[in-house]
């Protein structure tokens, strides 16, 4: 007679079902020791409980065993789901039917998901970390532990039976009579290779979330652990526990010094691009190579070298327009989880097309690896062919050295326009973030970081932009072993947003990105992506996420702010769009496909840049702004007159003091209507006028609200322990919302945070334009003055205007030449009078 059930704890029962059988586990396991289902039933004095349920198949005998323990479904009053996969969730529906009046418990994440599952409606409630439920004499208590191995997961602990029930956590895919783990020497060495070979699988590509829900579970007292497939851990459970943990903490895949070359080749050409760049790699480095010809090799012992090498190199021909499938057999066998920041990049030999090779490169990048650009030989390389292969090896072998070598650097240079610092042997040639050329750095010697405290506390900064990405560095700097979270709703690193305009005509690469994945890892910094956080608990120091809730010893609200789109008529239409985020590029790219004609309203910096690049791939171009001068915020009359010149000399429609009404489409954008009765046809719409905080998280909190959060000089909110910076933040009546000051705020942020004592000064932030064949550079105050000396020259277009007050220099526009711009910056530093101004010759 097989077994039903069996007793845990004193009303506390195991009901799940065995499968000994089984080999594969859901597709891409191998499970030579078979599995189980668990589901457990706790009966409280007050409440019963199920916790899990079973695969779908194994529906009908999961009912029998709830039978024969006498459960009467409809006195059954909780579900826990701990998390939505569908072998521990797949039968909700079905016991739903049964248990009319039960209530399901999981986190909000898993509700959502359950949805989608269920597909009707059911009473649940919805848990966070920390929350408790009582069931009489038991007392449930809930653990958000997200990204194990799914967005949705809890744990529960049942104080008073010492139980812990963590799903996937701790489990193993092994089917035993006996159900518990009172194993014998043969079943206990069988036990723990399922063991190992299960979290390799299922919780490897996770350690950073495994470390943070052992931390979340270490004070607890357990002497029980019930998970989700194998044995229940009666004896020694915290010997499995403390396994997962050095696991998670201690056998990180250590990157070697090699490359790994894996190539196919169909005529013999791409190998002979293969064997040279190997030739070349070990001639100029001190790197092992691995070659392989994938129909060669086994696919487990290319992907075992790929593992471990810092460099990945895939070479492919081109046939009926792709790349190979034994190289694409390797590329989907990686994942950005485990591979990602490793420098990669695609090379091969086409005959009349070479689309393979370019399509290879984007699943690279969706990798997320650091790239190199591909390189293409049409047919056999020889001669100068083969000297630009070598180049590319080279390019290579910098971009190894540049990620993973030596991090010191003997310089550090400062672009005077965004107060972005670089290292180098010298400036960049262009500034990355804003375009600045050469001329625009100087060189500079940060300030080296003298305070330190190292704690174990938790440091968590929601948002990833400029601000957020500095508060998490200022905070490593001064904090060598807390715990530190990034959370941003994007799904992607840090990345420089003032670039974000030139994707539209280019493709981005890692250069795009502040830091790759690596940086992260060393500096153990856990980034969460794709996650929004909905609000801020103050009183418990808790935020509530999609996917749980999150304890915090420190918070930095580093989350931005957002384009502006006003709630006029047809605002909501098809191809109306802004441009802040790479997502919002990425719709704005697809719809530019099937477009004629833009309307960009808005004629500020972003309006322009982003319509200077409509304009360059092809398209007619409107700019419409409501004030009667384009950059009007940063140029005079006349210097606003100029520039307008420049952007109609493009081809650029110009509309200035015009109004928008609305705009008409039939499910699409197709005409902006204007106050005055006017309109201009188009197909797509962009906004640039403006943005607003993203304050959404601290709303019905004591945490002060204005145009963004309040924040004082360190900037502290309103609220003990929590911080704000970047576009979010309010300092006095100022909000800023420029990236140079982003920088500023998230470094001064993250160390005040960390105890440091900083204080944040509004500095005078330079804008520049290179644009429209125009070049335009405006800082300082140029409204309220009492003195201007200006010079323009009229043929070339040049015009200087400098804005004096008090006798000091305080405001300055140079069109068409700003070779002087590190100067005038110094001046108006130093307060320069007109004296100074003659010595330097600026005009």
């Amino acid at each position: 007679m097989s077994l039903k059930s069996l007793k845990i704890k004193e009303n506390l029962y195991w009901v799940g079902s065995l499968d000994p059988d089984l080999r594969v586990f859901d597709i891409i396991m191998y499970t030579p020791y078979g599995t189980t289902y668990n589901s457990y039933v706790l009966k409280g004095t007050e409440k019963t409980v199920l916790f899990e349920t079973v695969k779908d198949k194994h529906f009908d005998k999961y009912i029998e065993r709830l039978n024969d323990l006498n459960i009467d479904f409809e006195k059954i009053d909780y579900i826990v789901v701990s998390h939505t996969e569908p072998d521990h969730a797949g039968s909700v529906e079905k016991l739903l039917d049964l248990a009319k009046n039960a209530k399901v418990v999981a986190s909000e994440t898993a509700i959502k998901y359950l949805k989608e599952i269920v597909n009707k409606d059911f009473e649940y409630i919805a848990v966070a970390d920390g929350d408790v439920l009582s069931i009489g004499d038991k007392t449930l208590e809930f653990f958000s532990v997200p990204m194990l191995h799914w967005p949705d997961t809890i744990y529960t602990y049942i104080k008073e039976d010492k139980t812990l029930v963590t799903c996937d956590s701790f489990g193993s895919h092994y089917s035993n009579d006996k159900i518990v783990n009172t194993l014998n020497e043969d079943e206990e060495k069988d036990y723990l290779d399922a063991l190992r070979y299960y979290y390799d699988c299922i919780m490897g590509p996770f350690k950073p979330s495994m470390v943070t829900a052992i931390e979340k579970i270490k004070d607890l007292d357990i002497d029980t652990v019930c998970p989700g497939h194998g044995p229940v851990l009666t004896e020694n459970p915290r010997k499995i526990i403390d396994l997962y943990y050095n696991w998670s903490v201690n056998e990180q895949v250590k990157l070697e010094k090699e490359v790994t070359i894996c190539y196919v080749s169909a005529h013999g050409y791409t190998k002979i691009m293969a064997e040279a760049i190997k030739s070349y790699i070990e001639k100029n480095s001190n790197y092992k190579v691995n070659l392989f010809d994938v129909i060669e090799h086994k696919q487990e012992e290319i992907l075992a070298k790929i593992a471990v090498s810092q460099g990945v190199l895939f070479g492919t021909p081109t046939i009926l327009g792709d790349a190979l499938k034994p190289i694409w057999d390797i590329l989907v066998s990686l994942n950005p989880v485990l591979h990602g920041g490793k420098v990669a990049s695609v090379f091969g030999s086409y005959g009349w097309s070479g689309e393979g090779i370019e399509n290879a490169m984007e699943r690279i990048n969706q990798l997320r690896m650091t790239t190199v650009k591909p390189f293409a030989v049409n047919f056999k390389p020889s001669g100068e062919e083969v000297d630009k292969l070598y180049a590319y090896t080279g390019k290579f072998l910098d971009k190894l050295n540049s990620t993973f070598g030596s991090k010191k650097k003997t310089k550090k240079f400062k672009c005077v326009i965004c107060n972005e610092v670089f290292e180098g042997d010298s400036a960049p040639s262009i500034c990355p973030v804003c375009g600045a050329k050469e001329d625009q750095f100087i060189e500079v010697e940060e300030d080296e970081v003298t305070f330190r405290k190292d704690t174990d506390e938790y440091f968590v900064i929601v948002g990833n932009g400029a601000a957020g990405f500095y508060a998490a560095d200022a905070i490593r700097k001064r904090n060598k072993t807390c715990k530190i979270t990034m959370i941003s709703n994007e799904e992607e690193l840090t990345y420089y947003r003032p670039a974000l305009s030139d994707g539209i005509n280019e493709e981005l690469n890692s250069d795009f990105y502040m830091e790759d994945k690596a940086w992260y890892d060393e500096n153990n910094i856990v980034v969460i992506l794709g996650t929004n956080v909905d609000k801020l608990d103050e009183a418990n120091k808790t935020i509530v996420v999609n996917d749980g809730a999150i304890k915090f010893d420190k918070l930095v609200i580093a989350t931005g702010s957002r384009n502006f789109i006003p709630p006029i008529k047809g605002h909501d239409l098809e191809n109306v769009f802004t441009l802040r985020n790479i997502k919002d590029l990425y719709n704005v790219k697809e719809a530019l496909e099937k477009s004629k004609k833009v309307v960009v309203i808005g004629g500020g910096l972003l309006g322009l840049e982003a319509a200077w690049e409509f304009k360059l791939k092809g398209l007619e171009v409107v700019v419409v702004e409501a004030m009667d001068g384009i950059l009007s915020k940063q140029l005079d009359k006349e210097g606003s007159k100029i520039l307008e010149q420049c952007v109609r000399d493009t081809g650029i429609d110009v509309r200035l003091g015009v109004a928008v009404d609305g705009i008409d489409g039939d499910g699409k954008a197709q005409k902006v209507v204007f106050k005055d009765g006017n309109s201009v046809d188009c197909d797509m719409v962009v906004f640039s006028i403006g943005v607003r905080a993203n304050t959404q998280m601290v709303q019905d909190t004591s945490v002060k609200i204005d145009r963004g959060i309040v924040v004082d000089n360190t900037l502290q909110t309103t609220v003990k322990d929590i911080y704000a910076c970047g576009d979010v933040a309010q300092v006095g009546n100022t909000s800023l919302a420029i990236w140079p000051s982003s920088v500023e705020m998230g470094k001064i942020a993250g160390a005040n945070a960390s105890g440091d004592s900083l204080k944040f000064e509004s500095d005078v932030y330079p804008v520049s334009l290179d644009a429209m064949n125009v070049k335009v550079f405006s800082i300082g105050n140029i409204q309220d003055f009492d003195k201007e000396i200006s010079s323009k020259d009229e043929g070339k277009r040049v015009y200087k205007k400098l804005f004096m007050k008090d006798g000091s220099l305080v405001g300055a526009i140079l069109i068409n030449d700003l070779s002087c711009t590190v100067k005038l910056i110094r001046l108006i530093s130093e307060k320069g009078d007109f004296e100074d101004i003659m010595k330097s010759d600026i005009l």
